[in-house]
């Protein structure tokens, strides 16, 4: 009974100060990944299984036939798009056979009929770029690096404009026009499965997102369910 008292008066406090503050609010929302939350992520896709051991993010491919290019997602659902002028950081950050990082994609709705509605993505890699068309991969070559794992990552975007560093040097920084807000972030675990390698693996340590816009309303009820989450372990 304490506790549920202790909580209710810590989010009227919360409330109070939410209420005085007119429009938008920018977030930080961190995952040091100590616990499962489907409140938080969301998996797409059928050939890798993602799991949260020791205070790591870790995914391992699972696919069920081979000779084919995988697209896996790991969606962040805490705060719904869309999303703009934000920083995200990774830390300690790996893979082995594959390829493991942040997707930020646009959703484009035609305004033709004979054309249909399509996700466009830029995939971020520890060790590659590449943009990407409803999850198909492999449509520029890109651009590389020999680097499978990092001790940070760190990405911004704001109104178009992509900015990549890994371990404090910058990497990439171009803008797009058609990249006016991002839709869609996730972790996202490629790979062309063969018969010779059908498994790889990724791992992340820390995932840190900065400039979240968030309304009163939505903050507090996030900051409701994390209290209530710590009261119940």
């Amino acid at each position: 009974m304490k506790n549920i008292a202790h909580l209710l008066n810590a989010v009227l406090i919360i409330y109070a100060f939410l209420i005085s503050v007119e429009g938008a609010d920018a977030a930080f929302w961190e995952d040091p990944f100590e616990r499962e939350s489907e409140e938080d992520w969301q998996h797409k896709g059928e050939d890798s299984v993602w799991t949260v051991e020791t205070g790591f993010l870790k995914a391992e491919i699972r696919a069920r036939e081979g000779w084919r290019a995988i697209f896996e997602r790991y969606q962040f659902i805490t705060f719904p798009g869309p999303y703009n002028d934000f920083t995200i950081t990774l830390e300690n950050v790996g893979v082995s056979r594959a390829k493991f990082g942040i997707a930020l994609a646009k959703y484009f709705e035609s305004t033709l009929p004979e054309i249909e509605d399509e996700y466009g993505y830029y995939l971020f890699f520890t060790n590659d770029m590449q943009p990407s068309r409803d999850g198909n991969l492999f449509i520029d070559p890109g651009q590389r690096w020999s680097t499978p794992e990092l001790q940070e990552m760190v990405l911004r975007f704001k109104d178009g404009r992509f900015q990549l560093s890994a371990d404090g040097e910058s990497r990439i920084d171009f803008t797009d026009a058609n990249f006016d807000q991002i839709d869609s972030i996730a972790f996202v675990l490629a790979a062309y499965i063969t018969e010779d390698v059908n498994v790889g693996n990724a791992w992340v340590e820390n995932f840190a997102i900065d400039g979240l816009a968030v309304s009163p309303k939505r903050k507090l009820s996030t900051t409701w369910a994390h209290l209530k989450t710590d009261a119940d372990r």
